[in-house]
């Protein structure tokens, strides 16, 4: 079934389809239209505007329940958003359901994970925003979340807060592993970064993780680290980088000679090295860093991950646990081992879908602005331990405040990595093909006893160019 689903939107997306709600126009790159800041939206008749989003972590839905009901309390009168919550799980569910939904009309606004932007926009599934969004409003989000919601010089998306990928680790395994005094296999002492640029190298990781491998009482083992995540897209948006940023080509739409290069065989002989050299768990569950974490209805375990190689948006999961909460932190992504450093970020963004008609636009760019508002990316921030979007709250928000001592500080490192070296996932109108055989590729080499590494990314090559073209992308 989700093939065929896989295939469904695989053709949705390859009509191209265009056009807005009513046969509305989009207006030209220019031709602004809608509120000055401060301007108050006024109406002789309540606005009704649809809304749809994945379902998220307990955090995430506690935020969207009270924000849309105090935007409607705001707006009462003037407008009314009804929300649509849908699930994501793996391969793409989510996607795929709007997907299906293209003939039948899309809700006007729309929350779409941010490497789909360019997907998305290319088909004509989502309008350019920036026709109601000043420019003054505009100059405190992040370059890298713009550069996320622009395509083809047009901005159509804006974020609320935004994820990026560190290494966290229980400060409990690290010290006493770190106390051993161990050093690197050149000689140097193994000591925690202390900025960005002088983060560890992913040789370095592999190295640590494996030294920090061991076996508990009873034989079971814990391992360095764990790189575990769903199936849809984690190992693409985690280790893409690593390609240097030559993953599809200069037209980022070609597959075949960048993915499979010998540059792509690195990073493939890197992956299932960590499994060869026992510093990754490779049936790893998801769990392994707070295994031993007990709340209320769970029972703890063995901890079965020193480090964990994930996204920030796991905080709020690792939080839950009061032993842990007490006991984690996080160091940067890793640089390249040429020196070079790209860390991937990437939220989710909120857009207006071609079938929101030209009467409704300015009443639902102001739910847009409302959810995007200083205020509400702070609180979001705040209640979800995610990085904020805008680069105000970086300043102002104490945990992010240079010097900071929450969280031993973790929160100031992620700030200092998005600093130095935020860039959105890989920009591609062919996203929906690229990052899940990529991701696939990756997981299959890591799962897979004794991979054909090489066979591996061919494949993967192969069949993103062929949907590519299949789905005649210019």
């Amino acid at each position: 079934m989700k093939k065929v689903l896989a295939a469904i939107l695989a053709i949705v997306l390859a009509l191209g389809l265009c056009g807005c709600g009513a046969g509305d126009e989009v207006a030209g790159k220019g031709d602004f239209l809608g509120l000055q800041d401060g301007e108050e939206f006024t109406t002789d008749q309540e606005v009704a505007v649809s809304f749809i989003r994945p379902r998220g972590n307990d955090a995430q839905e506690a935020w969207w329940d009270e924000t849309v009901a105090a935007f409607n309390t705001a707006y009462a009168g003037r407008i009314k958003v009804s929300s649509e919550v849908l699930v994501r799980g793996d391969n793409s569910s989510y996607e795929q359901q709007i997907g299906l939904r293209v003939a039948e009309g899309l809700p006007d606004v729309m929350y779409m994970d941010g490497p789909y932007v360019s997907n998305w926009a290319y088909n004509g599934m989502i309008i350019p925003i920036d026709n109601y969004i000043t420019e003054t409003y505009r100059t405190d989000f992040m370059d890298y979340v713009l550069d996320q919601g622009t395509y083809n010089d047009r901005l159509y998306a804006l974020s609320i807060v935004d994820s990026t990928i560190m290494v966290f680790y229980r400060k409990s395994f690290m010290n006493e592993f770190l106390a051993t005094k161990p050093k690197f296999a050149d000689g140097s002492a193994i000591t925690l970064p202390t900025s960005p640029e002088n983060a560890w190298t992913f040789n370095q990781l592999a190295e640590i993780a494996t030294k920090m491998t061991k076996s508990l009482a009873g034989n079971k083992k814990r391992y360095g680290l764990s790189i575990t995540g769903d199936k849809t897209e984690w190992m693409s948006y985690a280790f893409s980088p690593m390609w240097g940023g030559n993953i599809l080509g200069a037209d980022a739409l070609t597959a075949t000679g960048n993915l499979n290069s010998a540059k792509g065989m690195e990073v493939g002989n890197y992956l299932r090295n960590l499994r060869k050299t026992n510093a990754i768990n490779p049936s790893a569950s998801g769990t392994d860093f707070y295994d031993d974490g007990v709340k209320e209805g769970t029972t703890g375990s063995d901890c079965k991950a020193a480090m964990y190689f994930t996204g920030t948006q796991n905080i709020t999961k690792f939080n839950e646990f009061q032993n842990i909460a007490e006991d984690w932190d996080a160091t940067y992504y890793p640089r390249n081992n040429d020196g070079s450093y790209s860390v991937p970020c990437g939220g989710w963004t909120l857009a207006l879908s071609k079938d929101c008609a030209a009467n409704k636009r300015v009443a639902a760019v102001e739910f847009i602005k409302y959810l995007t508002s200083v205020s509400s990316c702070e609180s979001f921030a705040s209640q979800t331990a995610s990085p904020p979007s805008r680069k105000s709250l970086y300043e102002s928000m104490d945990e992010y405040k240079d010097g900071s001592t929450v969280q031993n500080g973790a929160y100031v490192r992620i700030k200092q990595q998005i600093f130095a070296a935020a860039a959105p996932r890989t920009k591609t109108i062919a996203y929906a093909e690229f990052s899940p055989l990529l991701a696939k590729a990756l997981n299959e080499i890591v799962s897979d006893a004794n991979p054909n590494i090489q066979d591996k990314l061919n494949t993967a090559a192969t069949t993103i160019d062929n949907k590519i073209k299949q789905a005649s992308y210019k």
